[in-house]
């Protein structure tokens, strides 16, 4: 009797420590966000992190709008720039997990055009190659830049307009020396946001679906992901965050505006915290989420293998200061910045979403450390 008192005592006070260090761990992550958040000049963000196959926490800072003094929250949409590419592969992942297509195949064996480097046009460039940023298409910034820095909203190219244009000879915008590298396919990593944008086109001939619909019918809607999509007309304006840049010159933040550019696979998906959470939670569990197989699991292990040694496609390592491997993709955009991480091997992750800019590698460093360590 006396010992089952005993139980009944320690039992609430081992619960009260936990509640009160797992209160004091998230407390503390609070205050080093917000301090960074300020020493950076980042207006707002959106944080979550992932375990055991769920969100194990999530934090909404500052505004989505500074001018409308509107907070951010856990309905706010943000673009992610870069980090979109890990969507783009993951759907043509999911074709290749229906035998569609091999990692090997020439790109031309689906393609109404003909692509080639034209310093070696007998040599295939294969669907791997564009996933490993291997393909030797080259992003022509003289070309591209207005696109990317001029944001007045949704792109009127259509994706396969713009990459024919591109990348067929003869095409309106063909520029051999400029749009591709004079070397061999697979001899040398560039990153290519043109080669991810044509791996988006490729789960467009594969499937016979535009890109955009195939991902809200097969990635979107299974995983929950209601309110995320690639372009502004399928989404509500007031919901997004305003991406800004800071002036130091004038000690304030400028609005960036919201944009889109036809190449946009490769960057323009605009979702949440919790909804790109669901993703990161199916791609870590195996393909599955909510007991529905979204992902094939081989196919994943293609892409992210839990043994990065055998090598991986789309994103790439990152080392934590205590030498912890995760994989990463983080996007850099006007007035935003997103990150997407997660370790191979207990499944832990994380994600920031911010409507600022960091530019300096240490800053981001900081605050993804920040994020990581506090995960149970």
């Amino acid at each position: 009797m006396y010992l089952n008192k005993v139980k009944l005592i320690i039992l609430p006070n081992i619960l009260i420590v936990v509640s009160l260090s797992c209160h004091a761990q998230y407390a503390k992550l609070d205050s080093s966000i917000k301090q960074q958040m300020a020493l950076y000049h980042l207006p707002g963000l959106a944080a979550c992190t992932i375990a055991d196959g769920k969100i194990s926490w999530s934090g909404y800072y500052g505004f989505q709008n500074i001018e409308l003094k509107k907070p951010v929250t856990r309905q706010t949409l943000f673009m992610l720039a870069s980090t979109s590419k890990t969507i783009t592969a993951a759907a043509l992942m999911q074709l290749y997990g229906e035998g569609k297509f091999n990692m090997g195949d020439d790109i031309n064996k689906f393609l109404p055009f003909r692509v080639s480097n034209p310093t070696s046009p007998s040599v295939a460039i294969t669907i791997e190659m564009l996933l490993r940023h291997r393909s030797s298409i080259r992003d022509n910034v003289e070309y591209l830049g207005p696109f990317w820095n001029v944001n007045k909203g949704d792109p009127v190219l259509p994706l396969y307009q713009f990459l024919e244009n591109y990348l067929s000879p003869g095409g309106k915008n063909y520029e051999a020396t400029k749009n591709f590298y004079n070397e061999r396919p697979d001899s040398a990593y560039h990153y290519s946001n043109v080669g991810i944008a044509l791996a988006g086109y490729l789960v467009e001939r594969i499937s016979g679906m535009p890109f955009d619909q195939y991902c809200r019918k097969n990635i979107f809607t299974p995983l929950q992901m209601d309110n995320t999509a690639w372009f502004l007309r399928d989404l509500d304006s007031n919901e997004i965050a305003m991406p800004y840049r800071y002036n130091y010159s004038l000690n304030q933040y400028v609005k960036c505006g919201f944009g889109g550019y036809p190449d946009y696979p490769a960057g323009e998906l605009r979702t949440s915290a919790e909804q790109l959470a669901n993703f990161l939670i199916a791609w870590t569990q195996g393909g599955k989420f909510n007991d529905k197989q979204i992902f094939k699991k081989d196919a994943i292990q293609l892409l992210t293998p839990d043994d990065i040694r055998l090598g991986f496609y789309t994103w790439f390592i990152y080392g934590t200061d205590q030498g912890t491997i995760l994989y990463n993709h983080n996007g850099n955009d006007n007035g935003v910045f997103t990150a997407m991480l997660f370790n191979p091997k207990n499944k832990k992750g994380e994600i920031i979403l911010v409507n600022g800019e960091i530019d300096v590698l240490s800053r981001l460093r900081s605050l993804i450390n920040t994020v990581y360590d506090s995960i149970p």
